[in-house]
């Protein structure tokens, strides 16, 4: 019997990327427009490379309010 293998992407789209994160559509635009999540325009798409979510989601992240704290 033969084996099947299981197909890994190199590249996920913003939703791929959203729903492995959680969050938004519009948080995952949000990440790419700050620079702070890689992406790669092919043609008229955008696509996250997985090694980048990966990396992504292994980083501490401020959160919006720390940037506004009241001192």
């Amino acid at each position: 019997m033969a084996t099947q293998q299981k197909e890994t992407k190199l590249l996920v789209t913003k939703r791929e990327a959203a729903s492995a994160l959680s969050v938004s559509i519009r948080t995952i635009e949000n990440f790419i427009r700050r620079k702070e999540l890689a992406a790669r325009k092919i043609g008229r798409r955008t696509l996250i490379p997985l090694t980048a979510l990966e990396a992504f989601a292994r980083r501490d992240h401020a959160s919006p309010l720390d940037n506004n704290a009241v001192r």
